[in-house]
């Protein structure tokens, strides 16, 4: 870097300025003399290369980190506002999927109660036509019954009044 240019001659300002303050040393301490001059010249060639070597390299690396800060909270920013639209089409899609989910289960529900009810109906035909069935069959077992019955019962009579009467009926 510049560094090493400035050193040499940053070197050579502090000799002759050694220098010059022992040549001048005999005189009064307080009085104005080319010393005076030469300390001013020293202290500008001073600011000079302190404002080379530190102030402005220092200045810089603040500006960067600045630069450096403010871009990243910048990125910080905009990545937060990317995650919350992420997260906002997120929970939309997630609130889209229940409510399918929601119609589909509403769907399945009525064609569940739909099945259930046809089940059912044909379940109450099926029993019906059993009933009508066994209702049919036992007429005709009462009707067959019946019949055997009156004979039986005239037999019956026939013998109950031949009890009763001590002698055969009418044959």
């Amino acid at each position: 870097m510049k560094s090493h240019k400035v050193l040499p001659v940053l070197s050579l300002v502090i000799i002759a300025f050694a220098a010059s303050t022992q040549a001048f040393a005999a005189e009064d301490l307080l009085s104005v003399n080319k010393t005076v001059f030469i300390q001013i010249v020293i202290f500008i060639v001073a600011i000079f290369i302190l404002n080379t070597l530190v102030f402005k390299p220092f200045m810089d690396l603040i500006d960067r980190r600045d630069k450096l800060t403010k871009g990243s909270i910048k990125e910080a920013r905009e990545l937060e506002e990317k995650v919350k639209q992420i997260i906002l089409e997120y929970e939309a899609r997630l609130n889209e999927a229940r409510a399918q989910a929601q119609e589909e289960r509403s769907k399945i529900v009525r064609e569940a109660e739909a099945a259930a009810a046809g089940i059912v109906a044909k379940t109450r035909e099926e029993t019906g036509a059993l009933i009508d069935d066994a209702k049919r069959k036992i007429e005709a077992e009462a009707g067959v019954i019946k019949e055997k019955l009156k004979g039986d019962v005239q037999l019956l009579s026939k013998e109950i009044a031949s009890k009763i009467l001590g002698r055969e009926a009418g044959v």
